[in-house]
């Protein structure tokens, strides 16, 4: 089953972006930015101080997540919408390869949603919730009942680790530019809408439905902020950049503090 779910992961990945004879390989770059933020996440669980953990997904897509996590995972809940999903050449892919490929799995549950009334339902809680790359695409009205939900199933100790695209500023731009080089479409701006998402001034450019258009981090913040006295954002990307230059963020949401590094035993440090 490991090695389906590892091809399935792969044949995703090679449908993201056009193939390229470019010597510097633009598909190599996308995979390794496409990477990013699961090393990130997988890189911050130590924090945690848990050698097993519970953990919710929300929009879990392939459940590749669990192939980043650093310690034993008692119970891995992952919800889906499943937009882009199915099988291509004999294999699944998106929710279609974590619900084929996890199947016997007696720790993995994967379930297909497209309302917060799914997690609200819920009556467990989870060491860790997981929410990468998925705020973005949720319909704007509905974001609000999502961070509630999500929060309520995370543990008094737990934490939620999220990543989301920084949509302004000189990223916006960035990522402009690697668009109309690769052929990868994004989404489209008038000109003063984009001028107004360069500069930062996301109230003058309208949300899409679903998607990067409009989408502010700042939003995402301020909703946690209800929920979690503790958050903290970093930055996400093949550079460790300031915040407002990095093309992704990553937050760290939490009602008791979580180290940015993992604590070293005294022990261990001496040795």
């Amino acid at each position: 089953m490991r090695g389906l779910f590892v091809e399935a992961r792969a044949e995703e990945e090679q449908q993201m972006i056009p193939s390229t004879h470019h010597p510097l390989s633009l598909r190599w770059l996308y995979t390794k930015h496409h990477a990013c933020r699961f090393e990130w996440m997988r890189a911050k669980i130590p924090s945690l101080g848990k050698e097993n953990l519970s953990i919710i997904e929300l929009g879990c897509n392939d459940a590749r997540s669990l192939t980043y996590v650093p310690v034993s995972v008692t119970r891995y809940l992952g919800f889906d919408a499943g937009w882009q999903s199915g099988w291509k050449d004999g294999t699944p892919f998106g929710f279609e390869a974590a619900r084929t490929c996890l199947l016997n799995d007696p720790a993995v549950e994967v379930r297909k949603s497209t309302s917060p009334r799914d997690i609200e339902s819920l009556d467990e809680q989870f060491d860790l919730a997981l929410v990468m790359e998925t705020f973005e695409y949720l319909e704007p009205a509905s974001l609000d009942s999502y961070v509630a939900a999500i929060a309520r199933r995370v543990r008094p100790d737990g934490c939620l680790l999220s990543t989301m695209p920084n949509e302004k500023g000189l990223p916006l731009l960035v990522k402009a530019l690697g668009s109309k080089i690769s052929g990868v479409p994004r989404s489209q701006y008038t000109a003063r809408q984009f001028c107004d998402a360069v500069l930062g001034r996301m109230d003058r450019v309208p949300r899409a439905p679903r998607g990067r258009k409009g989408f502010d981090y700042a939003l995402i913040v301020r909703l946690l902020e209800r929920h979690f006295p503790f958050v903290r954002l970093e930055s996400v990307g093949l550079v460790n950049l300031p915040l407002r230059l990095s093309t992704n963020i990553g937050i760290v949401a939490s009602r008791v503090p979580v180290p940015a590094r993992a604590e070293i035993p005294p022990s261990s440090a001496a040795a």
